[in-house]
Order: C-alpha cells, then sequence, then structure tokens
C-alpha cells in the first residue's frame, strides 16, 4: 500500500466515523469524538451542521453500506478491546492504526495496560502532528511505532519500544489485511500466536469472491470504484468456511467470525428495534486466540453465513 493511500485511505475512515458519531436513533451509540479532528474543514463543518438523517442517506447514496460499516466495525472492536481488558490483558498492539483513538477514547480502562500503535511511517507522523495540537495530553502507556508491513521487521521494532511476547496480548488489525499479500497476513498472525498464551487478534477481512472481482455483495461496485480511483485494490480474502483452517494454520483458533446480517443485527438496531441499515457484504470481523478463551465473546446467530 503506497504511503499516498495509505493517508487518504486512513482519512476516509475517519471521516466516515465522524459521520456517524451523532447519529442518536441507534440503541448502542457509537461515539468517536475525536475522528473530527483527522478530516478536513469542509467535511468537519458538514458533518457538525447537516441533520444527521441527510448525512446518512448522502452517505449510503453514494458509498452503499459504508455508513453501516463504519458503525459496526468501530462498535465490534470497541467491545473486544472493553472485553479484553476487563480481563486481564497487558498489552494492545494497534496495527496499521492510522486514526484509531481507542487508546484516548479508553485511556481509563487501558491505564495498566501498555498500548503500542503501529504504523505507516507518513500516516502516523501526520497523526501525532494532529493529536499534539488538539489533545495534547497523550497517556504515557501509548508508545508509536512506524513500520511498513511489507518490509518492516514488526518483532525488532515492538521489542525495541518495550513489547514483550511473555504478555497476554490482544491485537487490533482493522482496515488492512485485505492490502497485504497472503503471505504477510500469515506471517502476522503467527507472530500472534507466539505471544503469551490467552494473546488474541480482532480483524476484518474480504470474501476471496470480492478479490477475486465478484461485486455483487451489497456495496461491493462502489468499493471496488474506489479503489480503483486511489489506485489500490485489495489482494487478500477468504472464504469463510475455509477461514478456520487458515486461522488453525497461523495457530489461531476463532473465536468467533461476523458476517455482515449479523453485525447488523447485532450492531445498527435502532432504538425502536428496528435496523438502521446495511453493512457493507463483502467484509467479516473475526477474533482469533491462541489458546482456550477464557471468557464469554460473541457468536454469530446464522452458522457464519457470509
Amino acid at each position: 500500500m503506497s504511503h499516498a493511500a495509505a493517508i487518504q485511505s486512513a482519512q476516509t475512515v475517519a471521516a466516515l466515523r465522524a459521520a456517524v458519531s451523532n447519529e442518536t436513533a441507534l440503541a448502542v451509540a457509537c461515539e468517536d469524538r475525536l475522528a473530527k479532528y483527522f478530516i478536513g474543514l469542509r467535511e468537519r463543518i458538514l458533518t457538525a451542521a447537516l441533520p444527521q438523517s441527510l448525512i446518512r442517506w448522502a452517505l449510503e447514496r453514494a458509498a452503499p453500506g459504508s455508513y453501516g460499516f463504519a458503525i459496526a466495525r468501530t462498535r465490534c472492536f470497541d467491545e473486544a478491546l472493553l472485553a479484553e481488558a476487563a480481563h486481564g490483558i497487558q498489552q494492545v498492539v494497534i496495527l496499521g492504526a492510522g486514526y484509531d483513538s481507542r487508546a484516548l477514547r479508553f485511556r481509563r480502562e487501558l491505564k495498566n495496560v501498555r498500548v503500542f500503535e503501529v504504523d505507516h511511517p507518513g500516516t502516523q507522523a501526520r497523526k501525532l502532528g494532529i493529536l499534539l495540537r488538539a489533545v495534547r495530553d497523550i497517556p504515557k502507556n501509548v508508545h508509536y511505532i512506524p513500520v511498513d508491513f511489507n518490509h518492516g521487521p514488526l518483532d525488532s521494532e515492538l521489542a525495541k519500544n518495550g513489547f514483550s511476547r511473555n504478555r497476554r496480548t490482544l491485537f487490533l488489525w482493522e482496515g488492512v489485511s485485505y492490502y497485504l499479500p497472503h503471505q504477510v497476513v500469515a506471517q502476522i498472525l503467527r507472530f500472534v500466536s507466539g505471544c503469551a498464551p490467552g494473546s488474541s487478534i480482532i480483524f476484518d477481512y474480504a470474501l476471496q469472491q470480492f478479490v477475486g472481482g465478484d461485486t455483487s455483495t451489497y456495496g461491493g461496485e462502489h468499493v471496488a470504484r474506489w479503489l480503483r480511483k486511489i489506485g489500490e485494490s485489495f489482494v487478500f480474502g477468504l472464504d469463510p468456511h475455509e477461514a478456520p483452517d487458515f486461522l488453525a494454520e497461523c495457530g489461531l483458533q476463532p473465536i468467533y467470525d461476523i458476517g455482515p446480517e449479523d453485525a447488523e443485527s447485532r450492531y445498527l438496531t435502532r432504538k425502536d428495534g428496528r435496523i438502521l441499515g446495511r453493512t457493507l457484504g463483502h467484509v467479516r470481523i473475526v477474533h482469533a486466540r491462541n489458546g482456550v478463551a477464557r471468557h464469554a465473546e460473541p457468536t454469530t446467530s446464522r452458522s457464519g453465513r457470509p
């Protein structure tokens, strides 16, 4: 993934998070009040001034599924982080962090946890510059590590910054795997499996059919068009029925593997019980551990259907 594309992709995610942070119709809110700092002035004004119903309609028309996906993925990753923090993880590693704000949003829950943000050098430099101006008070337990996943030695860079594979760790890997070659994804997962027992990773992955050119899933054609526009493409994908075997080869056991329909029912339920909207049909979210789960985890309600 190129420098320019890495930054553009991260800004797109931040813009979506900013757009959904004022959604009040949900039974459980999805709030990222820091996302607004990473977007342009025009987008910030529009997000603050326009009625939420109009923002939702406009985004759904421009990029079907993106509004719901921003909510569902953010909440799913937030849930995993808070659940693992409550059960004694000692480290959090945010791979390809982009403009992730969880180290700040959940600073109280993570006050006794070492947090390592690993990202493309260009994106991370821009993020730190913004944070130093907008937030200033960055928690002392957060460490920023510039690494290019295609070329950088993840293990040595983490170790130099105080990371220990002997501590139980949660890895967050959001919106990255599909841009990387299969062997790089497997390498990252094997690194996770080699950490202390009970360590885990939550990441999203594209369906292999989408990577292969099938854009018939909800929102698929619009995403494919956007990828062509920024000069990028998805190179890694999985068939959900083959995912458990792939994870096992990497030394991990799936705890859950959530597809679009389950994401909608779990994270897009309105206060009135109806579903707010749809999410992208070509992306799933999996949480996998290198040992037996120590506490209850979300499960899919439709037998892992894509």
